[in-house]
């Protein structure tokens, strides 16, 4: 008997309190939305019922109205928007009101609050005398948003070059709004530029705002031309929905027919001593696989320079330049060739040669050879001189 009055005096507090608390003849039921599963930037419709559950008084002047919070932003479908007006409700009828919402594009994942407020009047008879009571009540729903994930791809500002594999970096960067869960990237070359190694990548869990780098090793093909060639980035996530999303985004490659420090290859093509002055050609050749352009070749000797323009080489091409000096003996030729490639970059390269060039002596050899002859020919006067004599003198004595 105790242990009854005790639970009875525990109770009662809880029971007289409930007695206090208002009683409301209209129900707000939960709230329906379309689409079911809401993303940012979805318009959403909202239905609600309300419904006259007072089995004895008739409700009137009902206004049901929707406060919503970020990021939802009211859309005009009712006369008054974000208003419903209903004139009455009978005893256990119900209505159903429509309102229409906006999310935000830039809502990040999460429950947002809306309120539904509602004013009406309740209608009873007292004594034959009708009697109006003024009643309002909100009711907080909470809508979930699932932020969806969105990928930009960005690659380190290098460039690779044909006929060689080259590895470079790239960062996928989630600047979307929503988790990529089990996120994974698959690489596809084309006809010029390979993937080499795996191709795909598993980067696991990527929140909004963050990003992660990894490094690809790329291979472009000898005969490629200098420009800007696209590989694909496939990727495959699950959003924070549930569902599978993928997408595809080309990443720009930037292909550079590079000029190597050996490419250009100087070389003493001649050496012709022609008596009064040397006769010197000189070779370069280009032996990569890019074009090398405007050359200009400078010889250098005791501190005297002879320039000669070369042009442009091709792949595979090559030029010589002549150059007469009137040096003999031990001489250092140093060869200057500056140059430019396609992005007018200026490169400079140097070779240094030693030969040894003896001056002939024709000078000498001609003033004997003058001398000889002037004697050949004082013997040859001489000889017909006297022989004439002889004859004149036999002559003479014959008369």
């Amino acid at each position: 008997m105790n242990r009854e009055k005790a639970i009875i005096y525990l109770l009662l507090p809880f029971c007289i309190f409930s007695l206090m608390l208002p009683t409301f003849g209209l129900q707000v039921g939960e709230v329906e939305y379309q689409p079911s599963v809401i993303h940012p930037g979805d318009d959403v419709d909202l239905w609600v019922k309300v419904t006259n559950d007072n089995y004895n008084h008739e409700l009137k002047n009902i206004v049901v109205e929707i406060k919503p919070h970020y990021p939802f932003e009211l859309k005009q479908v009712n006369p008054v928007k974000g208003r419903v007006y209903i004139s009455h409700l009978n005893i256990g009828e119900s209505e159903v009101v429509h309102f229409k919402l906006h999310v935000n594009e830039n809502a990040p994942s999460n429950n947002y609050e809306i309120d539904i407020k509602v004013n009406y009047d309740e209608v009873e008879t007292e004594n034959g005398k009708e009697i109006t009571n003024h009643y309002q009540l909100t009711k907080i729903y909470y809508l979930p948003i699932y932020g969806k994930a969105n990928f930009e791809i960005n690659v380190d500002n290098t460039s690779i070059t044909p006929g060689r594999s080259k590895f470079i970096h790239i960062t996928i960067k989630n600047d979307g709004t929503g988790t990529a869960k089990y996120l994974s990237i698959y690489l596809k070359g084309n006809e010029k530029i390979n993937v080499l190694g795996g191709s795909s990548v598993y980067l696991g869990c990527l929140n909004a705002g963050e990003q992660k780098t990894i490094p690809i090793e790329l291979y472009a093909i000898p005969e490629i031309e200098d420009g800007i060639y696209s590989i694909n980035a496939e990727l495959y996530w699950t959003g924070e929905d549930g569902n599978r999303y993928n997408t595809t985004i080309p990443i720009n490659i930037r292909v550079l027919k590079k000029i190597y420090p050996d490419q250009p290859f100087i070389y003493l093509d001649d050496v012709e001593n022609r008596g009064d002055y040397v006769e010197l050609t000189v070779g370069i050749a280009n032996r990569g696989n890019s074009k090398i352009k405007h050359c200009v070749m400078i010889l250098n000797i005791d501190n005297e320079n002879y320039t000669k323009y070369i042009g442009d080489l091709d792949e595979d091409d090559y030029d010589t330049a002549v150059f007469k000096i009137n040096k003999f003996g031990n001489l250092t030729l140093n060869v200057e060739v500056s140059y430019f490639d396609d992005y007018h970059k200026k490169y400079n390269l140097s070779k240094t040669f030693r030969i040894e060039v003896e001056k002939k002596e024709e000078e000498n050899f001609n003033s004997i050879y003058a001398i000889i002859g002037i004697v050949i020919v004082c013997g040859v006067i001489f000889y017909l001189i006297k022989r004439r004599k002889r004859k004149f003198d036999e002559f003479e004595d014959i008369e």
